[in-house]
């Protein structure tokens, strides 16, 4: 029957060949064998080279202070997570009535993809009350946790290594180093693993 069908001619009828998919319609390969880093585990990192599509995603950013740097570095960390796709919604301490600890409760409260917490100011909060959020994703750029934990994932660089009040810094720490484009590298990285499913490692990018 094989030989039968093999020397008839058909008239052609297939459908023609698909277009090929768009790279932003492709899904990325992922090898499952590929070691995932254990959480807590510091890895080196680059900013990724072109934005994920996290279109529908909500990041709640948490800021420390409202005085005119921290703005400067704020505006960075939304315009990056805005490049993402993301929609982003601030939560900025004001050294008064809002307190860190009250900005990171109205974060949670918008039932966000991640809570970003943003500079070393942060980590204290962070360390006491992410590990009663355990099913909530956390990202804290430039700081980290004194004691990691799988659902809290950190993006460090030279000069901003604090693991808050409660343990050293992985060296000397320099405010200089923390620049807009730094912080918007970082959050690319960040959300980058998070998106990954790369959680709970610190991440130490490059110069």
């Amino acid at each position: 029957m094989v030989a039968l069908l093999a020397g008839c001619t058909a008239p052609d009828t297939a459908d023609p060949a698909p277009a090929t998919a768009s790279p932003a319609q492709q899904t990325p390969t992922v090898d499952p064998y590929a070691p995932v880093p254990e959480p807590g585990r510091t890895i080196e990192a680059d900013p990724p080279a072109e934005a994920r599509d996290l279109a529908g995603w909500v990041v709640a950013l948490v800021v420390s202070s409202d005085d005119a740097e921290s703005r400067s570095l704020t505006d960075a960390a939304r315009e990056a997570a805005e490049r993402e796709g993301a929609l982003v919604e601030e939560f900025v301490a004001d050294g008064g009535a809002i307190t860190v600890e009250s900005a990171f409760d109205d974060a949670l409260a918008v039932e966000p993809d991640v809570v970003i917490g943003l500079g070393e100011r942060t980590s204290d909060v962070f360390s006491y009350l992410t590990a009663q959020w355990l099913d909530q994703q956390f990202l804290i750029v430039g700081a980290q946790l004194p004691e990691p934990t799988d659902n809290v994932t950190a993006v460090i660089w030279e000069g901003a290594t604090s693991r808050g009040s409660g343990a050293p810094a992985d060296g000397d720490l320099d405010a200089a180093g923390t620049t807009p484009a730094r912080v918007a590298g970082a959050i690319a990285a960040g959300l980058g693993s998070v998106a990954d499913g790369t959680t709970g490692v610190v991440l130490n990018l490059a110069e």
